[in-house]
């Protein structure tokens, strides 16, 4: 029989990765050490557990492998039954008597077994009086706002951080001096009470009684923001991640910052110290709601222009979503602090109400004609839209914060609603005997947009506008409009190229969906061939290719290279005159497709909406790239017309200036800091040479494609005196087994750097990119090619720059 004193019940620990392995006992004996295990999971998923699970002693390192188990199979897949829970005991050899704390660890990379700080000693302690008072604290003045927080290694307050500078206990009450950033002292004294609340009196204030509830959700009686909603400024999130630790495996994380007025988008690092404690300043266009990525993990926030909002993050709370695989699961304990927050908590509140699950919309769409999914929804629709009138009933939301809430519902019906029709083309021709496929929209399906908020400004800060505002612009209006001739007669005579770009595009290491293969097929089957194809459809690919283009624009521009035909003769002045027509005729093209998709969404709501000029900028980027200078400010000078709002204009000004700056500065100077420092200690090595630096990853085929279509040029330009090839991935995106593999095959002997997660993540922000390959041309001098040469094209610039030979 097992002595008391060898048995600990609900082992305390310090933090973990995961929390699908919960210990729930551990017991020893001179012969074992058994640890009881309850495993929490999806229901009919498996786990596994075998020889690379090990106890660690946390004070000497030593090493304990699992040795056997009881109700459980080791090395082998087990499923969890219905419950989604198990219970088993694993066996690890007996330990010392002089371990105090060990870690419960597996070799296999990426686990989420690890346990760290696990306490052998039994819980007979009695909790100090600085742990009854530690944790978050909210107002208790109808509002419920977090107040305080109090930490092991710091405290927040009044939206800043503060530092102990003092701990000490007067009877029953904690004494705190705090100091923030700037220096600024705060005292505290918190008073534990028996009923669970606590008295906390700040400096010479009146005390006042906080509670670690948080279920109120009533908004702040403060004035509203009468800026207007477009604007650029600086923001600032800080937060505090409790139960973290540099052990899990990851040091910052990112925030992707978007402009989805103009399509612009790219990373920010969030710098993580070791106790917790994050912060990432950034500049945006207007109110936003975005995330925060922390290993992998999404946590919603809202900020406005020159705002600072301050996040609680409950690890705990993020691992209990992780191992429900489930992307509706609900994040809880998470709590803001600013002059918006009940604004952020009630826009987390609402998203994770307005669920419509994509397995059972993929049904819909092949189930139900655009009517009846109409119908089928309507009652869902609008218990979303009295959820959001309740919401901002019941908690006194007024202004902003109403029209938020509000849009949340609406913006939620209608992306789906426009998703729906939006592959119903391809569905069709991939299920050729489903009639319910060939049954098209009618001109009552879009009266829905008709209660979108399409006018409010603050349209822009929705969570789904990207994609609400991405599937509006590609739609086929026509039927909305009662143009019954464009219904019944709306074809187009369209030449399929003689050499498929998809076919292209997969031999060069693309996976294509099932919709692109099947493009493909077709147009390898219609290789040279003139048809007749509907234009709905046509407009319904623009966004496959749209999304194509945008992250394989290298392989779009190495085919058209590749398939141009070149006469070698030279220019005649009629040719000259010719290619001035083709520029009007191409100006007066872009104009008029904008103007066309901006009325007819005009005609369907009654009123000329913000959106359409938002839609009318957010082509811009790519039509000016089309043009050369003149034509460009020709193309700006037309748009005025569709689009009024200052601000809007304002920043296609912007971008017709990135398009065509003034200095034509070939080159620029990388800015000090720490990315920076990152990239040149990795560059050091080949100083005085021109670098080709290659981003990319083991799981990217076209990563892979272009590595393997350069082999040649890497072989004639080996050990050039005057340039180098370079190659970075992280150690996340390319596992050490398949990155060593892939580079002893394609690239052994290059310059090859396998870096941490944490400081790729700063080159992704140094270098503004989200996709990969991306590819950055270094001159000999440190500085940065501003339109850096790819593998499409980096024959013919090495042999312009260096000459064939080596």
């Amino acid at each position: 029989m097992l002595q008391a004193q060898n048995v600990i019940d609900n082992p305390k620990f310090k933090f973990r990765s995961g929390s699908i392995y919960n210990i729930t006992r551990i017991e020893r004996t001179p012969d074992a050490t058994r640890l009881h295990i309850h495993v929490i999971f999806r229901p009919h998923w498996w786990v596994m557990l075998g020889k690379s699970t090990y106890l660690e002693d946390a004070n000497t390192g030593e090493k304990y492998y699992l040795t056997g188990s009881e109700g459980f199979e080791l090395d082998k897949e087990v499923y969890t039954p219905d419950s989604g829970t198990l219970d088993f005991v694993l066996l690890f050899p007996p330990l010392p008597e002089t371990t105090k704390k060990i870690h419960f660890l597996d070799d296999d990379e990426g686990d989420e077994s690890h346990t760290f700080y696990i306490s052998l000693e039994k819980k007979d302690a009695k909790a100090s009086l600085f742990d009854k008072v530690s944790g978050n604290w909210m107002g208790m003045d109808d509002y419920y706002e977090w107040a305080f927080g109090i930490y092991d290694s710091l405290a927040v307050m009044d939206n800043r951080f503060y530092q102990y500078e003092a701990i000490r206990q007067k009877g029953k009450s904690m004494l705190l001096t705090l100091k923030d950033d700037r220096g600024d002292k705060v005292e505290l004294e918190l008073t534990p009470q028996k009923n669970g609340l606590c008295r906390i009196k700040k400096d010479k204030e009146p005390a006042r009684f906080y509670s670690r509830d948080a279920g109120s959700m009533k908004a702040m009686q403060v004035e509203e923001d009468e800026r207007p909603v477009f604007r650029r400024d600086s923001v600032c999130l800080q937060g505090y991640i409790a139960g973290y630790d540099q052990k899990l495996g990851f040091t910052n994380g990112l925030i992707y910052v978007s402009n989805d007025l103009t399509r612009e988008d790219y990373p920010m690092v969030v710098t993580l110290q070791p106790n917790g404690r994050f912060e990432c300043k950034f500049e945006v266009n207007y109110p936003m709601v975005s995330s925060v990525v922390f290993n992998n993990n999404w946590l919603p926030f809202y900020i406005e222009p020159g705002q600072t909002v301050t996040m609680y993050v409950d690890w705990e709370a993020v691992m209990a979503r992780s191992r429900a695989r489930d992307y509706y699961y609900p994040l809880h304990n998470v709590h803001y602090m600013g002059t918006t927050a009940y604004i952020g908590r009630a826009l987390k509140y609402v998203d994770d109400l307005f669920v419509f699950r994509y397995e059972d919309f993929s049904k819909m769409q092949k189930e139900l004609t655009p009517a009846q999914f109409a119908e089928r929804c309507e009652p869902m629709f609008r218990r979303w839209s009295e959820q959001a009138d309740s919401l901002v009933a019941v908690n006194g939301y007024v202004g902003k914060a109403a029209r938020l809430v509000r849009n949340t519902a609406r913006i939620s019906q209608g992306y789906q609603m426009l998703d729906f029709v939006m592959d119903r083309a391809y569905l069709a021709r991939e299920n050729k005997d489903n009639e319910v496929l060939k049954v098209k929209e009618d001109s009552t399906y879009y009266h829905f947009l008709r209660q979108m908020p399409l006018n409010d400004s603050l349209i822009v800060a929705d969570r789904h506008f990207s994609t609400f505002i991405n599937r509006l612009e590609y739609m086929d209006f026509a039927r909305a409009m009662g143009d019954t001739t464009t219904v019944e007669m709306g074809k187009i005579t369209y030449k399929y190229p003689e050499k498929s770009v998809l076919t292209y595009l997969k031999k060069n290491g693309v996976v294509l969906t099932p919709e692109q293969e099947k493009m493909r097929k077709d147009s390898e089957e219609r290789a040279g061939k003139t048809v007749t194809r509907e234009i709905s459809e046509l407009i319904a690919e623009t966004k496959i290719w749209e999304e194509l283009r945008e992250k394989y624009k290298d392989l779009f521009e190495a085919y058209r290279k590749e398939n141009e035909v070149m006469d070698g003769v030279s220019v005649s002045i009629d040719e000259n005159q010719k290619a001035e027509d083709e520029k009007r005729m191409k100006i007066n093209d872009f104009f008029k497709y904008q103007k066309e998709k901006s009325g007819r969404l005009d005609t369907i709501v009654g009123y000329i909406p913000l959106v359409s000029q938002i839609i009318a900028l957010r082509s811009l980027p790519f039509d000016l790239k089309q043009l050369d200078r003149e034509g460009a400010r020709s193309l700006l000078e037309k748009e005025k017309q569709l689009i009024g709002h200052p601000f809007m204009f304002a920043e296609a000004e912007r971008l017709y200036a990135k398009a065509f700056p003034q200095q034509n500065d070939s080159t620029y100077t990388l800015p000090e800091g720490p990315a920076t420092d990152i990239f040149r200690n990795i560059i050091k090595a080949h100083a005085g040479k021109a670098l080709f630096v290659d981003f990319w990853a083991t799981f990217c085929g076209p990563c892979r494609g272009g590595i393997e279509h350069t082999a040649g040029l890497r072989q004639q330009y080996k050990d050039h005196p005057e340039f180098q090839f370079i190659y970075i991935t992280s150690d996340r995106e390319s596992p050490e087994k398949t990155y060593n593999e892939y580079v002893e095959k394609n690239l052994k002997g290059e310059a090859c750097y396998r870096i941490p997660q944490a400081d790729y993540n700063y080159l992704r922000q140094l270098f503004r990119f989200n996709g990969i390959p991306h590819y950055e041309w270094i001159e000999k001098d440190g500085t940065v090619l501003r339109n850096s040469p790819g593998t499409y094209n980096l024959e013919k610039y090495l042999k312009q720059r260096f000459g064939s030979k080596k």
